[in-house]
């Protein structure tokens, strides 16, 4: 019986070595800097006191988002926004650091410190891109276009002239609530297009999902939110303790609530994708390594049913790709699947924007919720 195990047990190293590793050579070729396009967030900081009037608020954008490598000496990342009225408002220049071919480089609020009086109020389609440029190799691209559309609401109270201008700014995200990421826990160590390999550390990976809600801050931070895994009608699995968070949150700045906010929440489950020492994981995670076929993920908002999404377990220890994220060149290793947004807990919604905004105007094909 041990024997019987050893065997099996080293039938299912070998196959997880092809499933996870996929054959890392030194002589593959270096694929050129792409953006990671899940990875991009524009917001907006608000200004009190556009053209010497505090009571006139304006704003100004800042970003996030990775490259995946290289990224080497003498890169600079820099980001370009245009309005329709003036195509050269603003530039940034981004703190870059270096990463190798298979590790990625992050940018964090780059734009924090705007030029003095490049603030505007205006609301519409922005113009933005992002480029990479080398110095010392006399290199410059463009590693990604897009736009993004400004809104705002009014803050405080509205039927007295003193504050009439008081409006609060925000990136509409509404294309993003109907595409949701699944995939294993090792892509949270090397999230790439195609990583290489797992930390020798990890025994296993458990399934995650991450999905995108709209509401106010109050609604996204407290609401009680908990996804469950259906196989063949059947429920096997369910968010582990403490298993939900935002992992990306966009919250207008304002002092009073707003539905406006937005937040791509991230489910761990007591699922295994894979697992080399099952035997010392808890009897309730669910193998979903054994079990391939379609499986459903349903989430609760609040006790009420909110979230729908399907995806397959492949026979070789892989979740089975869509093929949407590699087909747009997305430039992400998760898995991109298509969204059922159910109920009214997200408030008003353009449910349709992902046709035309995803991707800040870079829609998906291949792709119908």
């Amino acid at each position: 019986m041990k024997i019987q195990t050893s065997l099996k047990q080293i039938a299912i190293l070998s196959v997880l070595a092809v499933a996870v590793s996929s054959a890392f050579s030194e002589t593959e070729a270096v694929q050129a800097q792409t953006i990671n396009k899940p990875s991009i967030q524009v917001t907006l900081q608000v200004h009190k006191g556009y053209k010497g009037d505090p009571e006139t608020w304006s704003w100004t954008p800042t970003i996030d988002f990775r490259v995946n490598g290289p990224v080497t000496a003498g890169n600079q990342l820099s980001v370009e926004y245009g309005l329709p009225t003036n195509q050269s408002w603003l530039k940034f220049d981004c703190r870059t650091e270096e990463a190798g071919p298979y590790s990625w480089a992050g940018v964090e609020k780059c734009g924090l410190n705007p030029p003095d009086e490049k603030d505007v109020t205006y609301t519409g389609s922005v113009d933005f891109r992002i480029t990479l440029k080398n110095e010392l190799e006399g290199k410059s691209a463009t590693l990604f276009s897009g736009k993004f559309k400004v809104e705002k609401f009014h803050e405080g109270v509205v039927d007295l002239p003193k504050f009439k201008n008081n409006f609060v700014y925000y990136v509409n995200y509404d294309w993003n609530l109907p595409i949701a990421y699944v995939y294993d826990e090792a892509l949270s160590y090397w999230e790439k297009p195609s990583y290489k390999m797992v930390p020798a550390s990890m025994n296993g990976a458990r399934m995650m999902v991450a999905m995108w809600f709209k509401g106010s801050d109050k609604a996204l931070v407290y609401s009680k939110y908990a996804a469950y895994l259906y196989y063949q009608g059947r429920l096997v699995a369910e968010t582990v303790p403490e298993g939900t968070s935002c992992e990306v949150m966009d919250i207008p700045e304002t002092n009073q609530e707003s539905p406006n906010g937005y937040c791509r929440r991230m489910f761990s489950l007591k699922a295994m994708v894979w697992d080399k020492n099952p035997e010392n994981r808890p009897s309730d995670f669910f193998p979903l390594y054994k079990n391939p076929g379609e499986y459903e993920i349903k989430v609760l908002q609040n006790g009420k049913l909110a979230r729908t999404a399907k995806f397959t377990m492949g026979t070789n220890y892989q979740l089975v790709d869509t093929g949407i994220g590699k087909q747009n060149n997305l430039g992400t290793g998760r898995i991109v699947v298509p969204v059922q947004v159910i109920g009214d807990q997200d408030g008003q919604l353009d449910r349709n924007a992902f046709k035309t905004d995803a991707f800040f105007g870079n829609p998906l094909t291949a792709f119908a919720p």
